[in-house]
């Protein structure tokens, strides 16, 4: 059995993926316009977007700092026959979530730049409203999983037209999760809660880019980050559930170990990604990117958590992921004195079957819309998430159901 613990996922710039996984707004700018940044050397929020964009941004001593929010909108689920949901009705609860991210850049020499970034990539959680009566309690209640990195990174330029750059991502990442327990196994009477909230553990990667402005109309940019793996360790806690039943409740007493913390282990596994961008200036006010990113799905593997001296909790969650495309457009209008509007199109692709989907994982397609303004040294962004409807009836938790989501977010970003 191969223990994995994802944490990532798609995009390079937004949350897209509420009830999945996302990847937060990493600069205002650049979410302004559905995270489409690959072929743009705007500021040092490049060390995230494409390293060697960095080389040729126009302040080589520069900083930015910022916030995003985000939160579902709402998320429902409408069970259907055959399973365990049929009948019911669940949503999860909509609680918001603010990630800080921060970068800067300094001249390195008289062709280069170093750059260094400290922001919160991947995020991922779930959380089902009355979980006791939830029909996917005993498969998950809520799930979480946050990283965040470091990354330093070195940009060289040749002339105006050409900027490369790679640097190390130095990766730490957390995960929670619960679900109910039932016994005997399979019966679907709940004698517990188990909470599982891994160690932080850190891991290492690379990332790389290149930047080519042949002419002041046109730039194209590429960039990739590698995937990384690391062991975690953890505590999971079980509580009891009382069931009326004084006999019951006893055997259970005895049959597991209550209100102590059990070691808990699993790998940590996030996929590469490969991003390609073009990006036309017809005139000095207007600019269009067009951008697509490949996320290396099949690098990642199921979800194990295991239970040294409780095998009797170890659960497992199939993914079975497929490589993706995620497609983002964006346009910035700068008006002449000097403000800029931004407007972006994204399009994601879940890289999960309709078998996988669950408590754990209600993923979909999504598209995604965003406006965004700029003034001087601040920058501010708004999105809204819209998730496919998603009808499934093979899934192997027996969670057949109609899934439906939507969520928002907002990013703030000061650059000076």
């Amino acid at each position: 059995m191969r223990n994995s613990l994802v944490v990532s996922l798609f995009l390079s710039a937004l949350p897209l993926y509420a009830g999945g996984f996302e990847v937060e707004a990493q600069g205002a700018r650049a979410a302004g316009m559905a995270g489409a940044c690959v072929a743009q050397a705007a500021d040092p929020t490049a060390v995230f977007c494409n390293p060697g964009a960095l080389a040729l941004i126009p302040k080589k001593k520069s900083a930015a700092l910022g916030m995003s929010a985000a939160a579902f909108h709402e998320s429902l689920y409408q069970g259907l026959p055959p399973g365990a949901g049929a009948g019911t009705a669940s949503q999860q609860v909509t609680p918001r979530t603010m990630q800080p991210h921060a970068f800067a850049a300094v001249p390195l020499g008289a062709n280069a730049i170093l750059g260094t970034g400290f922001y919160h990539p991947f995020r991922m959680q779930t959380e089902w409203a009355a979980p006791g009566a939830f029909a996917g309690r005993f498969d998950a209640t809520s799930s979480r999983i946050d990283v965040f990195d470091i990354t330093p990174v070195v940009a060289v330029h040749v002339g105006e037209a050409f900027g490369v750059g790679a640097g190390g991502i130095y990766r730490t990442s957390t995960m929670a999760a619960s679900r109910r327990v039932d016994f005997p196994a399979g019966s679907q009477r709940e004698v517990g809660s188990l909470a599982m909230t891994s160690d932080s553990r850190h891991s290492i990667g690379w990332t790389a880019g290149m930047f080519l402005r042949p002419s002041a109309k046109l730039s194209l940019g590429a960039a990739f980050r590698s995937k990384t793996k690391a062991n975690v360790n953890g505590t999971g806690r079980l509580t009891q559930i009382p069931t009326g039943d004084a006999q019951l409740d006893a055997l259970v007493a005895a049959r597991f170990t209550f209100n102590q913390d059990l070691l808990v282990t699993t790998t940590t596994e996030l996929p590469s990604q490969a991003t390609f961008g073009l990006a036309l200036s017809p005139s000095d006010a207007t600019l269009f990117e067009l951008d697509a990113e490949r996320t290396a799905w099949t690098d990642v593997h199921d979800i194990v958590f295991l239970f040294p001296s409780a095998p009797e909790l170890d659960k497992t969650f199939a993914l079975r992921f497929a490589d993706t495309w995620t497609y983002r457009a964006g346009f910035r209008y700068r008006f002449p004195t000097g403000p800029q509007l931004r407007l972006g199109y994204a399009l994601a692709k879940s890289p999960l079957p309709d078998a996988a989907v669950g408590a754990f994982f209600p993923d979909s397609d999504r598209t995604t819309v965003t406006a965004g303004f700029g003034l001087d040294w601040i920058d501010v962004a708004l999105g809204m998430t819209t998730y496919k409807q998603r009808i499934v009836v093979t899934s192997m938790t027996g969670l057949n159901g109609n899934y439906r989501a939507k969520s928002w977010f907002a990013v703030m970003t000061m650059t000076k």
